[in-house]
């Protein structure tokens, strides 16, 4: 098929996916389409090198600086998020004492500028960070904030992964690429390597995978096979795309994300997790285990077509932790990675997200990333516990941010998954929409707990707030 051809066609099928959700996933507001595009260019490619502006043009001691489209695009976009705040008048010492953790973490990265060796543009970096927060700010203070993220979420998908498809199977050019330690061709899709790929299908995955279960079990009228058939062709499409990217880290991400979604929904496990934290203590230990036990790392690896030096990943870091770097107060923010370390290593990151942040913010950095993790855990313990579906979407959105940088470096940056872990941590202090009302009374009505000490006994006792706080306590 010629490439025009396949062009027009996909570009049809997007149309056509847009259109069918104006009154199925319909965006609740006009300021979703600025989320919309800062997740487009932040899950795919810079504006520049959409437009072939790459960085040959660039001098060497420039690259930091980025290109002045990508950044005046990003302002443009930034500025247009706050106007929407502002109208929105959401009260910002609200939001600030809702969220203390998470807000002295970002703080401190902020303050960590000013030791960098290249202050201003570290505190371009630290703005850009703050737009994703301004983006995800957009969806939680609408009305609806449930509709409005799968709106998102869905329209992202319908553009990112056939797109991807076209470009990899029309436009070798856009989609491929020779890695230059193989020199084996490789495929990005719409994004700027295969890791970026694979993220692509990892969040449209995951978003798939729970709009599909949510509506099967809240759908009345019957089965739609339109929709199911749409399903159907986007997760093939995702899954060939996962299948040639080579993502091990999105591969197991995904069963992990998905598996967590469906586990969820089971009464078995939503009783389980009054003991999250336990959990959470032994899977951090079965993960210290699989580093440090050979075997079982040289198996764990093997499973997912690795090998125990997570492809070179442990040498980098062995020789990262051998660098004299301040280790209280790191280098300042996203500022470790100079052109000499750069052309030292190789690479542009530490491909691990807690070491990274040791890198830049010291063991500082490192105590209040995990303090934000463990208090956007206890939120999403209390919201697990009501039996909200849409918490189990963004409860797999922490589980795979923690596990996805152990191998990758994505807390802060523009990144994909560190916007879903934003949506997933933050808390936006608003009342209660009508939609969320709405679906907690619903749970309420046809959710009981099983509240035996074997778990053979069923309790018909309505799941109410109270009954879900108390456990909480407990």
């Amino acid at each position: 098929m010629p490439r025009e051809i396949a062009l027009i066609i996909c570009v049809i099928f997007i149309v056509w996916l847009f259109a069918r959700d104006r009154n199925l996933r319909p965006m609740t507001s006009g300021a979703l389409w600025i989320v919309l595009l800062w997740i487009f260019i932040v899950g795919s490619r810079p504006v520049s090198l959409w437009f072939g502006l790459e960085n040959k043009w660039m001098r060497l001691e420039d690259i930091a600086e980025g290109s002045p489209l990508d950044r005046y695009m990003f302002i443009v976009l930034i500025a247009l998020g706050l106007i929407v705040l502002h109208r929105r008048r959401i009260i910002w010492s609200e939001i600030i004492a809702s969220n203390r953790v998470f807000f002295i973490f970002f703080l401190y990265c902020g303050i960590s500028v000013i030791w960098s060796e290249y202050t201003f543009v570290s505190f371009k970096r630290w703005v850009k960070d703050f737009g994703s927060v301004v983006m995800v700010l957009i969806i939680l203070s609408d009305k609806y904030p449930v509709k409005a993220t799968k709106a998102v979420l869905a329209r992202f998908t319908y553009i990112a992964i056939p797109l991807s498809v076209l470009f990899i199977k029309y436009f070798p050019d856009l989609g491929r690429y020779y890695n230059k330690w193989t020199y084996n061709v490789t495929y990005c899709g719409i994004g700027t390597e295969k890791n970026s790929l694979g993220l692509i299908v990892l969040t449209g995955g995951l978003y798939l995978f729970w709009d599909f279960i949510e509506t099967r079990t809240t759908e009345e009228s019957g089965t739609d096979w339109s929709e199911l058939a749409i399903r159907i062709v986007l997760s093939l499409m995702g899954g060939w795309l996962l299948a040639i990217s080579d993502s091990a880290t999105a591969l197991v991400c995904l069963i992990l994300g998905a598996g967590t979604i469906y586990m969820m929904r089971l009464p078995v496990a939503r009783r389980q997790v009054r003991h999250l934290g336990t959990y959470s203590l032994a899977a951090i230990s079965l993960i210290l285990l699989i580093y440090f036990a050979p075997t079982i790392l040289g198996l764990f690896t093997g499973i997912v077509g690795r090998n125990t030096t997570f492809t070179g990943r442990t040498n980098i870091w062995a020789g990262l932790l051998k660098e004299s770097t301040n280790p209280i107060i790191g280098t300042g923010y996203q500022s470790f990675w100079t052109l000499d370390m750069r052309e030292r290593y190789d690479v542009n990151s530490a491909h691990n997200g807690y070491l990274e942040t040791y890198l830049s913010g010291g063991w500082i950095g490192v105590c209040l990333l995990i303090a934000m993790i463990v208090s956007a855990g206890r939120k999403m313990k209390g919201e697990l516990l009501t039996g909200n579906s849409y918490s189990f979407l963004l409860f797999s959105f922490i589980i795979t941010t923690v596990y996805y940088n152990l191998t990758e470096a994505m807390f802060g940056g523009l990144s994909l998954i560190w916007i879903t872990f934003l949506l997933a941590a933050l808390t936006y202090p608003g009342p209660h929409s009508e939609e969320q009302e709405e679906e907690q009374d619903d749970y309420e009505e046809e959710t009981c707990l099983d509240l035996s000490p074997n778990g053979n006994t069923r309790y018909a006792i309505p799941a109410i707030p109270q009954i879900a706080q108390k456990m909480n306590n407990d």
